[in-house]
């Protein structure tokens, strides 16, 4: 096997944090204090173009995601491959994710869509939870970093509570602490799924919290447990463990997507998408499996849903299809 074989079979879990130290985080943070956001906005350009450059693996997981998408839309989506723009959408994602934290993300650039976020509002109101199943096709952290705005939405502190390998992330994970210490909070570790972090996520939804769930990397641990799907017209493998976490809650679950609907560094405007499962997890257990596999294909068909309207906010950067 030849090494760029060999690179391309690296499950995602693998994969080196490309910021290997939070030095450089640390100074954007310090950037944030100092200069109007758009300027900061501007410093992507370089910094994505050396990553285009330098860390060839996102360069081409960028245009395969790409080809495959634009195969599978008969040549429509997107118009032109671009790896340099999606790694570029990437960069403003992570300083979007920063910005947020830092109370930065203006209310009047959020947009919600006409779909079922006043269901999921009504449910938060009456002091119920509520399970987001989310993917990192967008910013999936969008919502969370919105508190303070979900608390004028709903009448009350909704607890966010998010499902999340902290070990890959290490280096960001600490940066985003010292932004703000709240944000390690209500965070959940992956790895360490257990009957004591089940029961803790069941008491947090019975206080209303919002359970956050990303359902598009499988398990570092246990990557053997998937579901197979055909996803942009080829088959990929998609966490078995999660899916089978929505059936054991047995609470509504919403597919949320946040996107940027605007690429300019000036004023950028995202849109919030909140669409409810059709799956009901309230069942006899010989009906479960069969429920969790269609609760995965209903979820498969958002991703390529949104892909094609946001083809260049993918942030998989490794072989999905591996």
């Amino acid at each position: 096997m030849t090494d760029s074989v060999e690179e391309n079979n690296v499950h995602w879990a693998d994969e080196a944090e490309a910021i290997k130290s939070n030095k450089p985080l640390k100074f954007v943070l310090i950037l944030f204090k100092l200069l109007p956001t758009f300027l900061i906005h501007i410093f992507c350009y370089p910094v994505a173009f050396f990553f285009f450059i330098f860390v060839s693996h996102a360069r081409h997981d960028a245009r395969e995601y790409q080809k495959r998408l634009k195969e599978y839309t008969d040549g429509k989506v997107p118009a032109k491959i671009r790896g340099f723009r999606q790694i570029l959408s990437f960069s403003l994602c992570v300083l979007e994710k920063m910005e947020g934290w830092l109370g930065k993300v203006r209310f009047d650039r959020i947009q919600y869509q006409n779909d079922d976020v006043e269901d999921i509002l009504q449910r938060l109101k009456e002091g119920k939870g509520a399970l987001l199943l989310t993917s990192h096709l967008g910013n999936m952290e969008l919502l969370r970093s919105l508190q303070d705005y979900n608390t004028q939405l709903c009448g009350r502190v909704v607890p966010v509570v998010v499902v999340m390998d902290m070990k890959v992330s290490e280096q960001f994970t600490n940066t985003m602490k010292e932004i703000n210490p709240n944000y390690s909070v209500n965070i959940v570790n992956a790895s360490d799924i257990g009957p004591d972090s089940m029961i803790y996520l069941q008491e947090q939804a019975e206080q209303g919290a919002l359970i956050v769930i990303a359902g598009d990397r499988t398990s570092a641990n246990n990557r053997d447990k998937v579901i197979v799907k055909d996803f942009l017209g080829k088959p990929a493998s998609f966490p078995y463990g999660v899916f089978l976490l929505l059936a054991l809650m047995k609470i509504p679950v919403y597919y949320m997507f946040g996107m940027r609907s605007k690429m300019s560094p000036f004023n950028p405007k995202y849109n919030i998408y909140i669409e409810k499962s059709k799956i009901d997890f309230n069942c006899l257990r010989s009906e479960r499996e069969a429920r969790i596999n269609d609760c995965c294909g209903e979820f498969v068909e958002k991703l390529e849903k949104f892909c094609k309207l946001y083809p260049y906010q993918w942030y998989n950067f490794f072989n999905f299809w591996n």
